[in-house]
């Protein structure tokens, strides 16, 4: 743990001429290859989903995605900053990407692409939309998982601060006010990105069971929403409050109790046929 306490992360990776490169910009170009990957080398077994016509559905989940996550920062987080400063806006290497925002535009996303491109599909008998988001889900919190690295490297988004051995330290620039005289924090981005893989491997063995349709969406949408929802209490960025709740948290219990509603409709028990 010596090495986690002590070394204090830059968040340019390397620098030529006017060039910088941001670890925050290369972790996230990473989780997006990884989940892409993962969603590609799946799709490969699944006759009902076309292979070979799936690069527009991530050309337009990578863009939109990307809009809804900085949309959802800029305007929740920090819009009287934003508002005075519209340049910094495009600056997504600095951080500043909200994972429920990106959720929220990739459903949308592959709502949309999925009402115009039925053609996508090998047999439009054998497909549905709650299939490709079951298959999308375990690769997004996949990607999710390594993505939250990219904090790390940009000193943001941590917890409270912790003398245990587990902590890391916070460089005084980053750290948030009332306070700057501690050194070390909770690693909050450790503890999703953890959570995370394990989500992930709770996915990737429930895709072997024969579940509903929706079920593997459900169970990704409410798992990330319990893991946001704790860890919300030991993070002390700056977010709205509402009746004493961080707003990831209300947005996190808005997506539960929504998904407690859907899985009833799912497994709603069919009507006994009289005698």
């Amino acid at each position: 743990m010596m090495f986690w306490q002590t070394y204090l992360p830059q968040p340019i990776l390397f620098s030529w001429s006017f060039i910088s490169i941001y670890w925050y910009g290369l972790i996230v170009v990473l989780a997006i290859l990884l989940a892409a990957w993962y969603a590609m080398t799946i799709a490969k077994n699944k006759p009902a989903i076309d292979y070979n016509k799936l690069d527009s559905l991530f050309f337009y989940l990578l863009i939109f995605s990307f809009i809804g996550a900085r949309l959802y920062h800029v305007f929740s987080f920090n819009w009287q900053y934003y508002s005075q400063n519209l340049f910094d806006i495009v600056k997504i290497w600095q951080g500043g990407l909200a994972i429920q925002g990106a959720i929220l535009a990739g459903i949308v996303t592959v709502y949309f692409w999925f009402k115009k491109n039925m053609n996508s599909v090998k047999n439009k008998q054998k497909i549905s939309f709650l299939q490709i988001t079951d298959w999308l889900a375990p690769a997004l919190i996949l990607g999710q998982f390594l993505g939250r690295w990219g904090n790390y490297f940009n000193q943001e988004l941590f917890g409270k601060p912790t003398n245990a051995s587990y902590g890391i330290p916070i460089g005084f620039a980053n750290r948030v006010e009332g306070y700057e005289n501690f050194s070390h924090f909770h690693p909050t981005f450790f503890y999703e990105s953890i959570l995370s893989l394990v989500l992930f491997f709770i996915l990737y063995n429930l895709t072997k069971a024969k579940l509903k349709l929706g079920t593997i969406t459900l169970i990704y949408l409410g798992g990330y929403s319990l893991i946001r929802f704790g860890l919300e209490f030991i993070r002390i960025d700056p977010a709205p409050m509402f009746l004493g709740l961080r707003l990831p948290q209300v947005v996190s219990l808005l997506v539960i109790l929504a998904v407690i509603v859907l899985f009833k409709v799912i497994y709603k028990p069919l009507p006994k046929s009289g005698k």
